[in-house]
């Protein structure tokens, strides 16, 4: 079977939809946390930032690379996830993300 059909064919556990809709909304949830990052860091400098890895790169880099950077290694990391088929995984760090990333974010830039 082809990847494409592989991909259209497979679904999420106990669910109807189809397996590859957990990397979108992660990718989605990855993708809006750069962009509120960036937006952050624009706004208040670096240290608003709490991962310092990210901080350190950011300093080191600039912004827009380390976070393209950033996303781009979670997002594979999410394709691989996805590769081998631990969705459930994926729906947790989407999760996760959502409230840990995002909803601050929210809250800081309002």
């Amino acid at each position: 079977m082809a990847l494409a059909d592989r991909l259209r064919h497979q679904r999420l556990p106990g669910s109807s939809l189809p397996a590859i809709t957990a990397l979108a909304l992660f990718v989605f949830v990855q993708v809006a946390d750069g962009v509120l990052t960036a937006v952050g860091v624009s706004r208040f400098g670096p240290a608003v930032e709490a991962n310092p890895l990210l901080v350190h790169s950011i300093q080191a880099y600039g912004a827009g690379s380390a976070l393209v950077a950033a996303k781009a290694v979670a997002i594979l990391g999410g394709g691989v996830l996805h590769a081998y088929s631990y969705y459930l995984v994926l729906a947790v760090l989407t999760v996760g993300y959502v409230f840990a990333t995002l909803i601050p974010w929210a809250f800081l830039l309002a």
